[in-house]
This record gives C-alpha cells, sequence and structure tokens, in this order.
C-alpha cells in the first residue's frame, strides 16, 4: 500500500515526538520482530498504574520492562496466562495484557515488551522506547492535558471503502501523537463496522473494514504512548470492546461495571448479555465519568424513539435499561457524585444529549427539558458537572447549556465517514458546528461556524487544557488547524450579569414574533441567554447570539416576551 508523501512525514513527525521509530508509517513496523502483531498501546491510566495491552503471532507469557527516562528496563512484570487466542481476518494471533502498578503520579515512564519465553524476545526490536506520563494525583494543582474524539477505526477514506488508506484519520491520529495529551476519552463506536478483532486488525493486514484501528497508521502511532479511556457505542455493541480495552483498576476503585450483562427484555428487545461499561476516575482536580449510553441499534424490539422517530429507538431502549433513576447505573451515578462534591467534573458518554444531525438526532431520553424528572442531565447539572462529551454523530458541534443543563460537545469526527448537520436546520443552542456531506461533495454548518471548505476539516479531536478552575477546549482538525477554542473559568462566581438592554420585539408574519436584544456583560462573561413567553421557557441562544425568532406564534395572540442572561455559575440576571 502506498501512501501520501505528506502524510508519511507528518507521521513521522508525530512517532518521534513520541519517542518511537518513524518507521510505524509505513506498511509494517519496521524494526519490530516478526511476532509483534498489534503495536503496544495503553489504558486504564491511573496516578500509580497503566495497562499495557499488545497483539503476537505465537503464543507466551507477557513481560513488560519500563522505568523511569533513561532507565527503561530497570523493572519488570510478568503474566502467568497466556495471550488470548483472537482471530485477525481468519489469522490466529494472541492479545496480551499486563498491569503495571507502583508507579508515582505525574511521572514520565518508558517500557518495552517481550516474549516472557525463556528467551524474552525484545518484541520493537530496533524501535525506541515508549514513553507515558501517569496521571496526576487526585487533588493535585498540576495542570494537565487530555483528548476527546469518537467514532473511528474506519477503513473508510473519503466515503469510499475500498481498503485505501483513510488520510483523514491518519492525519487525526498523527495530530493526536503530537498534542502533548496525558490521556484520551473516546466517545465511542470504535472499529467499523461492527467492532470485531479483523475491523480492530494489525500492522500487517488491510483491506475493506480490516485494520481500521491497529493499522500502522492509526492507533499504533499515538496508541503506544497515550493510554485511552473509552466508552462503548452502538457499533460493535459487543465483548471484544470490553477485552480490547481493559479498564480494570478504574473500575475497581469507583465500584463501577465493565462486563458483559445479563439483560431481560427492554421495550420487546431480545434479552441477552451486552458490554456494560462504566467507571470514575480523578486526576488533578477533575472526576471524569465514562458512561454507558448506547445500545444496539439491532436490537430495539417495539420502541419507536417516540416523536424523534425510528433514528431514536435505541435511545428509548438504553434509557430504558440504563437511565431511569432505579436503574443500577443511575444509582452508582448518583452515590458517585454525592461522594465527589466539588471540583471540577467531566462526563463522556456515547449517544448526544444535543444534536443538528437528523440521522443521529438529540437523545431527548437523556435531556433536562421543562417537566422532566430523574434525567441523567439533570443528574449531571445537579452535582456540578462542568462539561459532557459525547460522540454517536460524525461531526463537530458545540452546545450551550440549557437551565439547567450541561455544556456538552459532539466529538465525532475521530476517522469514521463524516456525516451532515443542519438537515432539518440548527438548534439555537448549536453554537458552532461542521459537517460534511460526500453527497453533495460540500460542508454545512450551524452558528458562527464558516461552511467547511474540505472534508478535513471535519475530521478531528479536542485538546483539553486544565489548570486549576480553568479549562481551554481547543478542537482541532486532521491538517493540525485549530477552531472553536474556548476557554471556561468554572471558578467560584457570586456575581449575576446585567440585564440584556433594548428588547424589542418586531412581526414579520402573523405567526412570527422576532426579538433582538443588547448584549448582557458579566464579571466573568456571560453563557447563555434564555428567552422567556409569558413566564414560560422557550429557548436558549448562545453568548454571541442576541436575537430569536419565535415561529410558534399563534396570531392574533397577545404574548410578554423576557430574556435572561446567564453565566458558568448559573447566575442569571
Amino acid at each position: 500500500m502506498s501512501y501520501p508523501r505528506r502524510l508519511a512525514l507528518v507521521l513521522a513527525l508525530s512517532l518521534v515526538a513520541l519517542g518511537m521509530s518513524a518507521g510505524g508509517a509505513q506498511a509494517d513496523l519496521p524494526g519490530a520482530d516478526a511476532q509483534l502483531t498489534r503495536a503496544p498501546y495503553l489504558s486504564d491510566a491511573t496516578a500509580s498504574s497503566v495497562q499495557v495491552s499488545w497483539g503476537t503471532s505465537t503464543q507466551s507469557r507477557g513481560l513488560v520492562r519500563y522505568g523511569p527516562v533513561g532507565n527503561c528496563t530497570a523493572n519488570s512484570v510478568s503474566s502467568v496466562p497466556m495471550g488470548s487466542p483472537i482471530t485477525v481476518n481468519g489469522v490466529r494471533e494472541y492479545q496480551n495484557t499486563l498491569a503495571v502498578t507502583g508507579l508515582s503520579a505525574g511521572t514520565t515512564y518508558c517500557y518495552r515488551v517481550y516474549t516472557g519465553d525463556a528467551s524474552q524476545t525484545d518484541l520493537l526490536g530496533a524501535n525506541a522506547s515508549p514513553r507515558f506520563t501517569t496521571l496526576e494525583a487526585p487533588g493535585s494543582s498540576a495542570p494537565f492535558t487530555f483528548g476527546v474524539f469518537g467514532d473511528w477505526g474506519d477503513t473508510t477514506n473519503s466515503g469510499i471503502d475500498d481498503g485505501t488508506l483513510n488520510v483523514n484519520q491518519a492525519g487525526v491520529d498523527a495530530q493526536v501523537a503530537a498534542s502533548g495529551a496525558r490521556f484520551m476519552l473516546s466517545t465511542g463506536d470504535v472499529g467499523y463496522q461492527g467492532g470485531t478483532q479483523t475491523n480492530y486488525g494489525d500492522l500487517n493486514q488491510s483491506g475493506i473494514d480490516i485494520s481500521g484501528v491497529f493499522g500502522p497508521s492509526f492507533w499504533a502511532v499515538p496508541g503506544q504512548g497515550i493510554p485511552l479511556h473509552g466508552v462503548s457505542g452502538n457499533h460493535g455493541f459487543n465483548s471484544t470492546f470490553l477485552s480490547v480495552w481493559p479498564q480494570s483498576a478504574s473500575t475497581a476503585a469507583s465500584g463501577g461495571v465493565y462486563a458483559m450483562t445479563s439483560y431481560p427484555s427492554i421495550d420487546g428487545s431480545n434479552p441477552g448479555s451486552f458490554p456494560t461499561s462504566y467507571y470514575a476516575f480523578s486526576t488533578g482536580g477533575v472526576r471524569f465519568y465514562v458512561l454507558e449510553a448506547s445500545w444496539g441499534n439491532s436490537n430495539v424490539g417495539n420502541a419507536d424513539g417516540g416523536p424523534c422517530g425510528s433514528h431514536c429507538a435505541m435511545y428509548q431502549v438504553d434509557h430504558d435499561a440504563h437511565w431511569t433513576a432505579g436503574s443500577a447505573e443511575y444509582q452508582w451515578l448518583a452515590q458517585d457524585l454525592a461522594a465527589h462534591p466539588g471540583g471540577l467534573k467531566m462526563a463522556a458518554f456515547h449517544f448526544p444529549l444535543r444534536s443538528d444531525d437528523s440521522a443521529q438526532p438529540s437523545d431527548a431520553y437523556l435531556q433536562n427539558t421543562p417537566g422532566s424528572t430523574g434525567t441523567l442531565e439533570q443528574l449531571l447539572h445537579d452535582n456540578g458537572v462542568n462539561l459532557v462529551f459525547n460522540g454517536h454523530s460524525h461531526t463537530y458541534q458545540r452546545h450551550v447549556a440549557t437551565p439547567g443543563g450541561v455544556i456538552s460537545y459532539v466529538s465525532g469526527g475521530g476517522g469514521a465517514k463524516a456525516t451532515s448537520i443542519a438537515g432539518s436546520g440548527c438548534s439555537t443552542t448549536d453554537a458552532y458546528g461542521v459537517g460534511w456531506s460526500y453527497t453533495k461533495s460540500k460542508g454545512n454548518k450551524c452558528g458562527s461556524a464558516p461552511t467547511p471548505g474540505n472534508e478535513t476539516q471535519v475530521y478531528h479531536f479536542l485538546k483539553v487544557s486544565v489548570s486549576g478552575s480553568t479549562v481551554t477546549v481547543t478542537p482541532t482538525d486532521s491538517q493540525g488547524n485549530t477552531f472553536d477554542v474556548r476557554t471556561y473559568n468554572f471558578g467560584a462566581d457570586a456575581s449575576a450579569p446585567s440585564a440584556p438592554g433594548n428588547l424589542t420585539a418586531t412581526q414579520p408574519t402573523s405567526t412570527k414574533v422576532a426579538l433582538s436584544w443588547s448584549a448582557a456583560t458579566d464579571n466573568v462573561g456571560v453563557s447563555a441567554y434564555d428567552v422567556y413567553r409569558n413566564d414560560v421557557y422557550l429557548a436558549t441562544t448562545a453568548p454571541d447570539v442576541t436575537g430569536y425568532t419565535d415561529a410558534t406564534a399563534i396570531a392574533g395572540a397577545g404574548y410578554t416576551y423576557k430574556v435572561v442572561a446567564r453565566d458558568l455559575a448559573g447566575n442569571t440576571g
């Protein structure tokens, strides 16, 4: 397989930044032992441990040697069981996983992987030792950076799945590798089309839906040095996700669940054993919640999705399985939130709270809407969760919080075929959104975003930097261009914004009322405007939008409108 020269150079630079051989941009991992079929990759990062996994063509007991930079083989840990057999495109391989424990917080280590037999073959061969840095200790004030992306592990290139290199996904992975992220949060749907071991693949095989994750230009690039925490998705809703990405330390420490779980028939769906993954971990001053909010789209029984229709049938089953107030996951989350008051909190789950992708729309079953009680979003808001990261829609979207809601990002541009937004219009909460239509060969947008002129502008990851109570989210596209950079100050704030001024109303038609107002001010910053009609909530707009059109007015009726400014702390004016 031949790769574009420019992309190969980008990948080589990223690999050098991680302390690895630049040969990883080739058709395998040059310099590595021939037994290595999956480059080593990391998961379940904590302040004192990390899981190291890799694949081999022969079965043996795994061995990891590790140590501080400059002495990468100072310590070792070996496995008791032999590598677990897996089948990749008809080829028998073996998955090896070892927990490296007893590490120091916020410290950089390097490591190598070996066969654990008598000869102890160094599987990385001539390749340099990969490096990673453990998480900061909970409560530490040290700044750190992490990344977010979702919907990746796809061989589809520019809308065509013909087995050639997915240059957009390779570009995203290269940017992740060079980002300095301490860890990645994956918002679901990994390994297209079905999350099988073949879809995950290896260093040696390629083709349609083969090696979309562990191909040499994909996660083999950043995965050696950046641990992954992730959620499952409706694609690949199976046990493979759990075995590929072990998260045992974080799950055990938080009392979560990360296992195949028996479910009865829900909404007429088939009963069975399905993946269930939810847990929490802390680093620095942030508590992260990795939540199960997904369901297989082929097992929805008689669920109809309510007003949203068939696209939301799996949302309905997911809610009834995981997010009723009496469900095990809801109860676990409520207890963990209560046990960790204060500090910053962030949550990641697959189905989007809000989305203007008509094929992957908002999940109203999870939203805190007027009159609703016991929803996931209400639980998150009431317990101080600051940001939510979702996937499912292969787009980028940033939605401002509604009253009682949480700021949410859709980051589903990790590599799977990009999709469109705004096909059914844009919601007023969508402050910035971009998508791509391969049918029309053009981009589409919501909010203040410019219309993308190229598909590369939709494929992206989020670089998130945390320093005290300040969080900066820097979306970065597959070419390294940043966009919609936002800095949030989540510190204590008791000062209310000023009231918006000069509210005026005009009536362009008998059933529409156009409102406009002048901007409010705040000591930290206005985060949104809430519009009320006859004291009933109507809509929320982004802070840079000072107008709204009520298209639900009834001709001849009388209305009183009010606009309220709101800041990040929930103060209103």
